[in-house]
């Protein structure tokens, strides 16, 4: 059997067990710098180039700390590496107005859908103001084991809003916002943390692509991420197994 009809195999069969809710997020893997990936991160999926990577058409980044000009973004096989790396009091930012719009189904009905995935980094658990159409922010509530975060929608909390804490181990915790759109997560272990939420608003509605030419839609999706690292706690578990997105095995397919 050939290496690239094995590997279909074993990403057929991981793909056949991960969902398709994909996001981005910044995270400095052991060894490297801090970097803009594509995926999904608890179950260790990333998107390469050629494929799921290419997808993006106007994904901007930026620093808060430094407004004046976007953040360049370099392209790799697997990530989005940054020109320069941030402070630890920085906040970076990123989100893509205009990915390509895809087909979803609602019960007997296909909609087609314009998706905002957007991501922050934050050194360190301070409050931060709302930025993003869909954000995650800390909201300095925070101790050794524990931290607060507010979800906001086009600058207002969004109550009753499940929110996700992701690890790299694979585990997902699950919480919904309160009234103040706030939720509470135990942090145990050291290591990243992606904080992640999507929403749906239902609008049917136009937008203009890249080069101006209208476009509609029936319904727009967001998904965000918060992602940060801790120092403190027990050491972390082991990494989640790589999993292949379907961009790659659908290319694996193909020169098989």
């Amino acid at each position: 059997m050939s290496n690239a009809k094995a590997l279909l195999g074993y990403g057929a069969f991981m793909l056949a067990t991960a969902s398709e809710a994909h996001q981005i997020w910044y995270e400095q893997l052991p060894g490297q710098p801090l970097a803009l990936y594509y995926g999904e991160y608890d179950k260790n999926v990333l998107e390469v180039t050629p494929g799921g990577m290419d997808r993006f058409r106007q994904l901007q980044a930026w620093s808060m700390a430094d407004r004046s000009a976007p953040l360049q973004l370099s392209l790799q096989r697997q990530a989005f590496m940054l020109a320069e790396q941030p402070s630890h009091e920085d906040s970076l930012l990123a989100q893509d107005l205009h990915y390509p719009m895809f087909d979803v189904h609602e019960g007997a009905k296909t909609l087609k859908a314009a998706w905002t995935p957007a991501t922050r980094w934050v050194g360190d658990l301070r409050a931060r103001s709302p930025e993003l159409i869909l954000d995650i922010v800390p909201t300095g509530v925070a101790d050794a084991g524990r931290a607060q975060f507010r979800v906001f929608f086009a600058g207002k909390p969004l109550t009753g809003q499940e929110v996700m804490l992701e690890t790299a181990s694979g585990e997902v915790f699950k919480q919904r916002s309160d009234a103040a759109g706030n939720v509470s997560f135990e942090l145990p272990w050291q290591g990243t943390y992606v904080v992640a939420v999507e929403y749906q608003d239902n609008s049917p509605g136009e937008r203009l692509d890249p080069a101006g030419n209208p476009e509609r839609f029936d319904v727009k999706r967001f998904s965000s991420t918060l992602s940060f690292h801790r120092q403190q706690g027990q050491a972390p578990l082991p990494r989640a197994p790589s999993q292949l997105p379907a961009s790659e095995v659908a290319r694996l397919k193909k020169s098989a």
